[in-house]
């Protein structure tokens, strides 16, 4: 199993590495929707909807999957104060009851994201980007959470302490 486990490290590697660079594309993107709309607005007097739809689109995707790849980098929001005080069998319980809630929150973004697809076959008014791309988002933010949920889990079932 520890082959199984660096053997993936540069896989994941390349993921993390794969996912940074798609969201400095979007950020790039959300600044250039963003400028050329505030542009348009006060030198020309003329506003874009497509910037404003478009920004909006790419900012959705860029928060979720930068909430991925926090999940990867183990950069979430924590308080530590009162983990870092507790007993080391208490965090280690603390921290498998914190998996396991992230483990039924990201499988019912899924299940929720099934049923709501089913609803969504409209697209968004200027553009036409199918609502279905726009919330895709949810998924992939969700199934990189649970990559990072069991490498989480299994380092700390080797003793890895919290």
């Amino acid at each position: 199993m520890n082959a199984d486990l660096t053997a993936a490290r540069p896989l994941l590697g390349w993921l993390k590495l794969t996912l940074e660079i798609a969201l400095g594309i979007l950020v790039l993107g959300v600044v250039f929707c963003v400028t050329a709309n505030v542009f348009g607005r006060y030198v020309l007097n003329y506003s874009y909807t497509w910037a404003e739809e478009l920004s909006r689109v790419l900012f959705i995707w860029l928060v979720l999957l930068g909430a991925g790849v926090g999940s990867l980098d183990n950069e979430h929001v924590a308080v530590t104060y009162f983990r870092d005080k507790a007993p080391a069998g208490l965090r280690k319980a603390l921290a498998l009851l914190a998996i396991a809630i992230i483990y039924v929150v990201c499988i019912c973004v899924l299940l929720g994201f099934n049923e709501l697809i089913g609803g969504y076959m409209s697209a968004t008014p200027m553009l036409g980007i199918p609502h279905a791309f726009l919330y895709s988002a949810m998924p992939v933010m969700a199934i990189l959470t649970l990559i990072a949920n069991s490498v989480a889990l299994v380092s700390l079932l080797r003793g890895k302490t919290p």
